[in-house]
């Protein structure tokens, strides 16, 4: 079936709507709808429409690296499905500006191209429903772009209605399908923003990005999930090598309840910009910077910041803090690469409140034993700090894999008690716990902690199995972090390693480089030089398509006959035009027997055929083909072949040459 004329044009307009990309959108619709206003087609050959097939295939492969080196998933998908009509353009003039009325499906798909023969059909709707897909991608929300959508999609079907005295079924049928679709996108949004509420660790992330300072609930175990993986997220320049692990706070949560840790009473507030557009997160002397490079899946991340962190400068279109320590950027997915100034102390996040001394029910047994058992002294936060931290460190054991709780038994208690091993999370939550216990107002915070030193680039890898749980105390009128996971804890993961894991890193590793790189580059050069990298490579890339495309064309024949007569447009405009199959086209054109604009020689035949009712015409068939091979197809005729042509042309008008060749088919009898 063939799309209704100026359909697809409306739908690229409608795409340039939603995605703002007016101006390659009018440019479209322009090459789509052309056609209508002139009987001048362009004839292809099938192995040439493949390799135009091939070609929107290479564009939207490049495309689709490229996001996914620049943005990384999803977004590199939704950028893909947005754009991909315009990478499919070459296939669409194929349709609308050929003369043939289908494309065959094995210029499209690959695994039909060894067949003899394969079904063909009108790309129109196909292409149609492409546009209308890049204009969802755009996900821009409003009623006005859902009801032009709901039009071109009914003006798609109008030519799909069962029979003229139907249109009222047809309105009804229309109806019912926009009032399912609207119900489908409600009940999908409302299922999205419940799921964003129950399970918010599952919509915010994967991987060291899913930090959620909103609606926060940290489980033991979450992040010890996180040490099965190398995958690389952040890059931290340094300057050098530390002398003491750094730690990057995400953020921090104050209550405690079952087996999570959530943020209770987070507010945010944007914080204030510099004139020299940097972000202030509060003042005081700097004692050093450092340079973060993190990647953002989804977009707006929470940044990693060291404590006293008070300086932020970066591309992020604003920054908001809550009142817990934790601050959110706003933007776009992929790498985000911010410089942090660094002073004494850490004045981030409000003092504390009564709830940050409080103890659950089902913990305080455990606590208030282990306390007395280790002799933690109460009301000195100074010596309770160091007394937890040496007790922690010394007599118990790091262990990613950690047994289930004894039955009765809380997981805090039974490692405090028992099993005397876990993870950074079991240190970090028995650490608040022991601290708010002898009257020190302590917090737990996640992020991540520098382990693993890169001396090209002096500075840090942070991978997701550096991701990482500790304590914050009030000490001296500021929060202060307090480690006790024991410190060989990175080097104990890295020992229980697989091999096969080692050999996956370092394709891993490479491919973030490359990834960083782009990135850096894209920060760090101008406008300019970007333009001439990006011009240069696109020409040089589109020069190689097009020789793909069309290098046949320097075996074309010299222009040594007459040319047909006009009515097809042929790419390969010098080769075939001396075929003497024209003769015979012009001495049938004479009578009322003229090939149509938008015919193939092959096409005019076969109608000349059905009209004569007899087989005076059967012979033009098999010259009509062979006519068709020495135009278009690139290895053309044999020496033998062309003569033999040329005889069999020269033959049929020689039997025809009594005047009669014009009236060689001939019209039915009068009714």
């Amino acid at each position: 079936m063939i799309a209704p004329r100026y359909l697809l044009g409306a739908a690229a307009i409608l795409w340039g709507w939603q995605t703002g990309q007016w101006a390659v959108a009018i440019a479209c619709a322009l090459a789509l709808e052309a056609p209508a206003l002139t009987t001048r087609r362009v004839a292809v050959m099938a192995e040439r429409q493949k390799r135009i097939a091939d070609l929107a295939l290479v564009l939207t492969t490049m495309v689709g690296v490229g996001c996914y080196i620049a943005y990384g998933n999803p977004r590199a998908i939704v950028l893909l499905f947005q754009w991909l009509p315009v990478l499919f353009m070459p296939v669409g003039l194929l349709q609308v500006w050929g003369g043939e009325k289908a494309i065959s499906l094995d210029v499209l798909f690959w695994s039909l191209r060894r067949q003899r023969e394969s079904a063909a059909f009108h790309l129109g709707y196909a292409y149609f429903l492409m546009w209308l897909v890049g204009a969802c991608a755009a996900n821009q929300r409003g009623d006005a772009g859902t009801l032009a959508l709901a039009a071109l999609g009914a003006w798609a079907l109008w030519n799909a209605r069962r029979a003229r005295g139907e249109r009222a079924l047809w309105a009804g049928e229309i109806v019912l399908a926009l009032a399912l679709g609207t119900a489908l996108h409600t009940g999908l949004h409302g299922a999205q923003q419940w799921l964003e509420g129950a399970a918010p660790d599952w919509m915010t992330g994967s991987g060291g990005t899913r930090t959620n300072p909103y609606r926060s609930s940290t489980d033991l175990g979450a992040i010890g999930e996180l040490k099965q993986s190398d995958a690389i997220v952040l890059r931290v320049a340094t300057g050098g090598p530390l002398d003491t692990p750094l730690l990057l706070h995400r953020a921090s949560y104050n209550e405690y309840g079952g087996t999570s840790w959530v943020a209770r009473g987070a507010r945010f507030a944007e914080v204030p910009k510099a004139p020299d557009g940097a972000w202030v997160l509060r003042s005081g002397p700097a004692q050093r910077t450092i340079e973060v490079a993190d990647f953002a899946v989804h977009g707006n991340p929470v940044l990693s910041l060291p404590a006293g962190a008070t300086r932020i400068e970066g591309a992020a279109i604003s920054l908001r803090a809550n009142n817990l320590g934790a601050v959110q950027a706003e933007a776009a997915p992929g790498f985000l690469i911010y410089k942090v100034t660094v002073g004494e102390r850490d004045a981030m996040g409000q003092p504390p409140t009564p709830g940050d001394l409080a103890v659950p029910t089902r913990e305080r047994a455990a606590i208030a034993e282990a306390l007395a058992a280790l002799a933690i002294p109460h009301g000195a936060p100074e010596q309770a700090i160091a007394r937890v931290r040496q007790v922690l460190r010394e007599n118990y054991r790091y262990s990613t894999s950690v047994d289930a709780a004894a039955p009765g038994r809380t997981p805090l208690a039974d490692f405090l008690e028992r099993t005397r091993a876990g993870h950074c999370e079991y240190f970090a939550g028995a650490t608040v716990l022991l601290l708010r216990a002898a009257g020190v107002p302590a917090r737990y915070a996640t992020g991540f902690s520098l382990q693993e030193y890169d001396a090209a680039s002096r500075g840090y890898l942070v991978r997701e199995r550096h991701a990482h749980a500790w304590a914050r105390a009030w000490l001296d009128g500021a929060w202060v972090d307090v480690d006790t996971t024991p410190p060989g804890w990175a080097a104990t993961e890295d020992l229980a390693r697989p091999s096969l894991a080692r050999a996956r890193t370092a394709f891993m590793d490479a491919w973030s480089q490359l990834r960083y790189r782009y990135a850096r580059w894209q920060q760090d050069s101008g406008e300019a030089e970007k333009w001439a990298w990006f011009g240069g490579i696109g020409a040089l890339v589109a020069a190689w398509l097009l020789w793909r495309v069309f290098g046949d064309a320097r075996r074309a024949r010299p222009n040594a006959g007459v040319a047909g007569s006009g009515a097809g447009l042929d790419i390969a405009a010098t080769r075939g035009n001396d075929s003497a199959f024209y003769a015979i086209e012009a001495a049938l054109a004479r009578g009322d027997c003229a090939r149509d604009a938008a015919e193939s020689m092959v096409e005019w035949v076969a109608r000349l055929r059905r009209r004569a009712g007899d087989a005076d015409g059967a012979a033009l068939a098999p010259l009509a083909a062979l006519h068709d091979r020495y135009r278009f197809d690139p290895r053309g005729l044999t020496p033998a072949e062309a003569g033999a042509f040329a005889t069999a042309c020269a033959a049929w008008l020689a039997k025809h040459d009594d005047g009669g060749a014009a009236n060689t088919v001939r019209r039915p009898p009068a009714a």
